[in-house]
């Protein structure tokens, strides 16, 4: 039985083939992020840290909360997709399963709305991270690309086991602007942080395992567009984005900074630096 069975049961009788289908998911999906969003800024308006946070702060919480939330929801995917599914093995470019479409039309939901949030924000305040961009349209393009042509549900369900650190990113993140950098909790988070890229770097090589059980069959059936798209991304993942992200995960842990808005931090120090003169 699948995993979708176990939350309700129209998810596993769902009609996938049907485009229109699909469509709905995926805009449910979209508006079930949006309105965590919204609901994430209604309650942190209530709060003085949110309060005092500057306006790009303030989308980067809410969206800390959103990515946090499909951080989860991957998790459990991704769980479930490497433990227990075993009907995805079955054709590594063509098994497809009412559980991998469900997760696959929320994950383009999700970059949907994350990937459009990131280009109104990029634009309006003229600042981006390449690397985070690059990452979330590769994988909103690769991902869509996997529901348009049925294929490679295998490596799709599974790779979403790779957003496991993303809940903990967030929390990081939030603790720093709470100011509770030095405590007990952060150092704990921080630390299960860096352990869950470590464990990324052991799925990516599960990946590549799996690309070797069953490269023949990848080699002559798997689409040519949806090759390079999976592999241009499990290479930059592999060899770029997890080793760079933990090792400035791994120096955070050790000094705490928040390197998305530096030029904040180094406001505070300054404007902490002239009222220490001043008195």
């Amino acid at each position: 039985m699948g995993l979708v069975e176990h939350i309700y049961p129209y998810l596993a009788e769902a009609d996938y083939l049907n485009p229109f289908v699909k469509l709905k998911f995926v805009g449910f999906s979209f508006v079930f992020f949006s309105v965590l969003y919204l609901l994430s800024a209604a309650l942190g308006s209530l709060t003085k840290t949110y309060g005092n946070l500057r306006q790009k702060e303030k989308i980067f919480w809410n969206l800390a909360v959103v990515r946090g939330a499909y951080g989860l929801f991957c998790i459990v995917v991704g769980i479930w997709a490497i433990f227990y599914d075993t009907e995805l093995l079955e054709d590594a470019v063509f098994s497809t399963t009412p559980t991998s479409y469900f997760a696959l039309t929320t994950t383009v939901g999700f970059f949907v709305f994350e990937c459009g949030t990131l280009l109104i924000s990029d634009i309006v305040y003229r600042k981006a991270s390449f690397l985070l961009n690059l990452h979330h349209w590769l994988s909103l393009s690769g991902y869509s690309l996997l529901l348009y042509l049925e294929s490679t549900h295998c490596f799709g369900t599974k790779g979403l086991i790779l957003e496991m650190s993303t809940p903990f990113s967030g929390i990081c993140w939030t603790l720093l602007k709470a100011g509770k950098a030095h405590t007990l909790l952060w150092k704990a988070n921080q630390f299960l942080l860096v352990h869950t890229f470590h464990l990324r770097s052991v799925a990516e090589c599960y990946m590549w395992y799996l690309t070797y059980q069953n490269w023949e069959r990848i080699w002559s059936a798997m689409p040519t567009a949806m090759f390079i798209s999976l592999y241009t991304q499990l290479v930059l993942v592999t060899f770029l984005m997890t080793p760079y992200w933990t090792y400035k995960k791994t120096q955070q842990m050790i000094t705490p900074v928040d390197w998305n808005f530096e030029d904040s931090d180094k406001n505070k120090t300054t404007n902490d630096s002239v009222t220490k003169k001043a008195v």
